[in-house]
């Protein structure tokens, strides 16, 4: 039977935690840092396994102070987490170089515990489901495996030990996982963090602020992770506008929320109410998202409204939010605003062609003057982009007589000075548009992506009503954006969403309602019965050529001719009763053996092995073919 060493079995175990503890925490460091501990990973992978050699521990020590120290050096009061890590990810690869001993090992395994925690500050999806059962397993193999390694470093053990000691050990989870769920179910909680020590810098996702400098939502829209689900039933995709900001006061390249003061609070919104709840997350905003127009959020204490249909929070949306919305699909406010300075507001140095090019819009009434302008914009010389976007000191002017590019900022801003100009009051809405709807679990998937700005023009006796001058490639984007949404991936993302519904937000009132019912239930007995990828993708296929190599390199390493030929010689000893101890050699083995012949004979074997194994040279092919003739020849 096949046997390994403790040692090897330790070492594959620590190098599985290591390559796990990479796939789990590689979307959360730098690049630069990643490659740099990988790198060191991969050449403590060919040290250990392929051609060891030692290197001096003062040295690595050296160099891990080095590394530690310029990562710090990135520390600041709004970035704690991210350095942290890093610095650990590359001390761990580090200690992977030295020469293990069970201090070594118990090193590793705390800097992979300490990264593994710090990694779910910033994800907490169904995936850590997954990555902490492989870690709880492996991990518990390898303090087992260390036990023995830290009493008897040379122990070998045979495929069958290594297997019942797996076992055993694998029991030790599977017990507490099921006392992990009734504990999960049980302990009080509170929805108040005790330890808020890292305020913003859990923020892994930009947004909208009070402030929209020109070309930075593209910044947004290059982003295409999640930033938020809504719950709610499939409605036209004409409606899809997420209200989030209005933007009130223009400087010539930044849009500014401001108070505009006081106004009518006589506000009429008409049209099919729409009830949503969202699940937000982190982002570096203070503001919720909600269908256009929502007039009520509820369900965090930290909801704030403004007058203009926008809900804020005091602080930065550091942490997943769940939240209701209550919206009246519908393109217009109804409402008097006492003063329009705040809308009229132009700046400074608008130039004589805006001016200009505004007063050609001028139709008989205000409306048809608003229409002439979004169908200039949207159906005209103008192109979407986000690229090439116009930088200058006047960027309106570059966009509408130079460049003729840009994306939803420029169309919006464009029109909403056009409109000042001409005496029209208008206002900057920054939210999402679209959304793809999936029908496994009812509910909107927003991206950055859809990140999009729109006007709002004030008519009057009319009120506040909704254009988009954006040209319509964006919405043709956002079809093809749809399409490329495979099945599989709303699956995946399905069961991230009942995870983060049903296990990320079960909190002390949903406690208080299952103790509820499990005790109306015994009153009232009753059975009813009613789930960036090209930098993954490239980590993976790495992670697991080398892992395969790993596997391949220890346990179906090419034997030795002297392997080979002492494991017919054992077995050939077996095949006459005697089995040879671990601490026995062949000449003391021998002695067991009564018959005078067959010792003869194996005698011969043992001294012509030994005088070809002591020569200080590998036994050839041509002295393993000899070896294995004498052993033919024996007899029983």
């Amino acid at each position: 039977m096949k046997k390994y060493s403790v040692e090897n079995i330790l070492k594959i175990l620590s190098y599985l935690i290591g390559f796990e503890i990479f796939l789990f925490s590689f979307r959360n460091v730098s690049f630069l840092y990643l490659s740099i501990s990988l790198i060191i990973f991969i050449f403590a992978i060919y040290k250990d396994f392929i051609r060891y050699f030692s290197i001096n521990r003062n040295l690595l020590n050296f160099i891990t102070i080095i590394f530690i120290v310029l990562i710090f050096m990135r520390i600041t009061l709004q970035d704690i987490i991210t350095p942290a890590l890093e610095s650990l990810l590359v001390l761990l690869s580090i200690k992977f170089i030295e020469d293990k001993d069970t201090r070594d090992y118990l090193q590793i395994f705390l800097i992979s515990i300490l990264i593994f925690v710090g990694t779910t500050i910033f994800s907490f999806e169904i995936s850590f489901i997954i990555y902490f059962l492989i870690f709880i397993f492996l991990f518990n193999l390898a303090i087992v495996f260390l036990t023995y390694f830290s009493q008897d470093r040379k122990l070998i053990l045979n495929f069958k030990e290594i297997t019942k000691i797996s076992y055993k050990t694998t029991l030790i989870p599977l017990i507490s996982i099921p006392i992990t769920v009734f504990l999960f179910f049980t302990l009080p909680r509170t929805p108040y963090p005790f330890f808020n020590f890292s305020g913003s810098t859990l923020t892994a996702r930009s947004g909208f602020s009070e402030n929209v400098k020109l070309g930075t939502v593209s910044n947004i829209q290059e982003d295409n992770s999640i930033i938020f689900r809504a719950n709610m039933e499939k409605i036209d995709d004409e409606y899809l506008y997420w209200r989030g900001i209005t933007l009130e006061y223009f400087e010539g390249d930044e849009w500014s929320d401001i108070d505009t003061g006081p106004i009518d609070k006589k506000i009429k919104v008409e049209g099919n109410t729409i009830y949503q709840t969202i699940y937000l997350e982190p982002y570096s905003g203070t503001y919720f998202f909600g269908l256009d127009k929502p007039i009520n959020i509820t369900g965090n204490r930290n909801i704030y409204k403004k007058d203009d249909f926008t809900f804020y929070a005091k602080d930065i949306l550091s942490n997943r939010v769940r939240y209701d919305v209550i919206s009246i699909l519908s393109d217009t406010i109804e409402e008097k605003i006492p003063q329009n300075s705040y809308y009229l507001q132009l700046p400074e140095n608008i130039s004589q062609d805006i001016k200009n090019l505004s007063l050609s819009f001028q139709s008989g009434n205000e409306l048809d003057t608003v229409k002439n302008v979004e169908n200039y914009l949207k159906n005209g010389d103008y192109r979407y982009s986000l690229k090439n976007l116009p930088t200058s000191n006047k960027p309106i002017d570059e966009f509408l007589f130079d460049k003729k590019q840009g994306n939803c900022e420029y169309f919006a801003t464009s029109m909403a000075i056009i409109l000042r100009v001409n005496g029209i009051p208008s206002r900057v809405v920054a939210g999402y548009r679209g959304g793809v709807y999936n029908d496994l679990g009812n509910y909107y998937i927003l991206r950055q992506s859809d990140a999009h700005l729109w006007v709002e023009a004030y008519i009057d006796n009319i009120g506040w009503i909704r254009f988009d001058p954006t040209t319509p490639l964006l919405s043709e984007e956002f079809i093809s954006n749809n399409k490329k949404i495979s099945k599989f991936s709303l699956f995946i993302d399905t069961i991230n969403y009942y995870y983060n519904t049903l296990i990320i937000n079960y909190d002390f009132e949903k406690q208080i309602s299952l103790f509820n019912k499990i005790r109306e239930g015994f009153k009232k007995p009753e059975i009813k019965i009613s789930i960036n990828l090209k930098k993954l993708s490239n980590l993976i296929l790495v992670s697991l050529l080398v892992i395969f190599f790993l596997f391949f390199r220890v346990f179906f390493k090419k034997r030795s001719y002297e392997e080979k030929i002492l494991t017919i010689f054992y077995k050939k000893m077996e095949k006459l009763g005697f089995k040879k101890k671990k601490n026995e050699g062949l000449e003391e083995f021998l002695q067991k053996i009564e018959n005078s012949k067959i010792k003869e004979s194996l005698t011969n074997f043992v001294f012509k092995f030994e005088e070809l194994y002591y020569k200080d040279k590998k036994i050839g092919k041509e002295d393993y073919i000899a070896l294995k003739q004498i052993l033919s020849e024996v007899k029983s």
